[in-house]
């Protein structure tokens, strides 16, 4: 199977330099709305559009997207030479009530906890993650509101918009991730 032109498209969008290898990823249907997700080496889940059997693909989205913002702050933070001690995302997805119904606004908690941890810090290190380092939110639509907020030892700071819109569409109820 050929890629259609896109390793030619990766290679010009990142200015000559060699994209990454592709990833790759095999879905087979199970039963019902449910499916086995396989990645290369083996390492699967299920999906479930009816959320029982695994969490259904919205959901599995904005579970993808608090891990890759996280892996980035707890890497951060690391290097910063101030570890997290704890690090909880709580995702709330808002979606259109048209068809489809896509993701319209996606706010993110971050309850983090750590002894020498400084909010300056924190924030910066969620800052960089979710604006600069985050391939998920980077391949998302670019009208989707992006909210998140720091809970630090317990502390809830300011909301911070990390969108390229400011205005949400009538949205449906939330998907509400923990």
């Amino acid at each position: 199977m050929t890629d259609g032109g896109a390793t030619a498209r990766a290679t010009a969008a990142t200015g000559g330099a060699p994209p990454k290898p592709p990833a790759l990823a095999t879905v087979s249907w199970t039963h019902g709305q449910a499916f086995e997700a396989t990645a290369a080496g083996g390492r699967s889940f299920a999906l479930d559009g009816d959320s029982v059997a695994g969490q259904s693909p919205p959901e599995a989205l904005l579970s993808a997207l608090a891990a890759c913002t996280g892996i980035d702050i707890i890497e951060i933070l690391k290097k910063r030479r101030t570890p997290a001690g704890r690090l909880e995302m709580r995702v709330t997805g808002h979606r259109a009530s048209a068809m489809p119904p896509r993701f319209v606004a996606i706010a993110i908690e971050y309850h983090l906890d750590g002894a020498r941890i400084e909010r300056v810090h924190a924030e910066r290190a969620i800052d960089l993650a979710v604006n600069s380092y985050c391939t998920v939110k980077d391949s998302l639509a670019k009208d989707i509101r992006f909210t998140w907020r720091l809970v630090l030892n317990g502390d809830a700071g300011a909301d911070h918009d990390a969108s390229a819109v400011a205005a949400v569409a009538a949205v449906a109820p939330a998907t509400h991730i923990r």
